[in-house]
């Protein structure tokens, strides 16, 4: 069946105005992104052409009624290369419990649907990921934003991460240890950060 309309609809749960749940059981939909949180998770065992496929399969069948299927659904979309579509369902993520629509936090906000959104912005378009263990930083800024500052603590180290569509910078505020070294990835290189140190890459 076409889900267009209630994809589009602003509100969330529409398709139980026209169906019940004995019906929606027995369609080819989905209520969040089941699959897709696996390659999130486990990036580097699937092949991108396995995701690409998985991505054209389930997003037309996914209605996105958990508050956490979108954030999932826009870090895929930046791996994917597709920044406007994530863009578009960042927008949404981030106005379940922001945006003009309310209705679904009127018993309380979704905490998880908010972490999601870090996520999305920390994680997705803005590239930091661990992988095996190790700290990888490829920024993917949207066309909407100029830069992005956010800071993590990365094994007693407290690292801010600014990005622009040009560069990004990695800087050292602090550590428990004096003669930390911070080793990252990007783009295939390896990096390192020293103590109280900064590096600047240019993308």
């Amino acid at each position: 069946m076409d889900l267009t309309p209630y994809l589009k609809d602003d509100a969330i749960g529409t398709l139980f105005h026209d169906y019940n749940l004995d019906q929606v059981n027995n369609m080819q939909i989905t209520k969040q992104a089941d699959v897709i949180l696996l390659f999130c998770l486990f990036e580097n065992i699937f092949s991108l052409g396995i995701q690409e496929a998985s991505w054209d399969y389930y997003l037309p069948k996914t209605m996105h009624d958990s508050s956490l299927s979108l954030s999932t659904h826009v870090v895929l979309a930046v791996d994917l290369g597709r920044n406007s579509e994530a863009y578009q369902l960042f927008q949404k993520a981030k106005n379940i419990d922001l945006g003009p629509y309310m209705n679904s936090s009127n018993d309380g906000i979704h905490a998880a649907s908010l972490g999601g959104i870090w996520n999305s912005v920390v994680e997705g378009f803005g590239g930091l990921r661990v992988i095996d263990g190790k700290l990888r930083i490829e920024p993917h800024l949207p066309k909407e934003w100029d830069s992005l500052d956010y800071r993590i603590n990365w094994h007693g180290a407290k690292l801010q991460i600014s990005e622009t569509k040009e560069d990004f910078t990695v800087t050292f505020l602090n550590s428990n240890h004096l003669n930390q070294i911070v080793e990252f990835m990007s783009k295939g290189q390896k990096y390192q950060v020293k103590a109280k140190g900064s590096l600047r890459i240019k993308l």
